[in-house]
């Protein structure tokens, strides 16, 4: 690909350009430099002997003068995560919603049901809400509520897709199994 070649006006042409931007770069730069004079003249630094200044450091820490001792020392390790006590989360309304759902109805619910339940409070409280946003909203709250929070535990019964989701009082704190009192909240429908 050959190079174009520019005719001499076009040369001319840029070279004046090229000369009036550097007089007007030239220009401004004599302006700040009267300007750093006249600052320099207003806070009484005339002297430009280097004897007087003191010695400028690299960049970094400074050095520590005399053996001054810390106040406080963190200890050495990761830190720990900040806990709530009392599992003292506060739950959106989504959240309330389905937590109350499943404490009214008194059984373990699917997805399916919890969807329904959702569904009639958004009628209900939030008509803008649209379906594809219940079922996402619904999947983070059911995520949250079974995960970390612990509000929720979850059974899977192997004869329904999904889990079937209940409170966490009717499940065993340590195998995280469901209670034997309360396999009768567990209702299978047939469909």
């Amino acid at each position: 690909m050959a190079k174009k070649r520019l005719n001499p006006k076009e040369v001319a042409e840029l070279l004046s350009q090229y000369r009036s931007e550097r007089r007007r770069l030239l220009y401004q730069l004599e302006t700040v430099r009267e300007a750093m004079r006249e600052l320099k003249g207003i806070h009484g630094d005339t002297s430009d002997d280097d004897e007087d200044k003191p010695v400028k450091r690299g960049p970094g820490r400074p050095r520590k003068e005399g053996g001054t001792v810390r106040k406080y020392r963190r200890k050495p390790g990761r830190r720990k995560k900040r806990t709530v006590k009392n599992g003292g989360y506060r739950l959106n309304e989504i959240d309330t919603v389905v937590v109350d759902s499943i404490t009214k109805k008194g059984q373990l619910l699917t997805k399916e049901d919890l969807r329904a339940y959702l569904g009639g409070w958004a009628r209900k409280n939030d008509p803008a809400m649209k379906e594809a946003d219940i079922d996402l909203a619904l999947t983070r709250s059911l995520q949250k509520l079974s995960g970390k929070r612990g509000v929720l535990k979850t059974y899977r019964s192997g004869l329904r897709r999904g889990y079937h989701y209940g409170l966490s009082e009717w499940f065993f704190a340590s195998t995280g199994k469901l209670r034997k009192q309360h396999l009768d909240r567990l209702v299978l429908s047939t469909d």
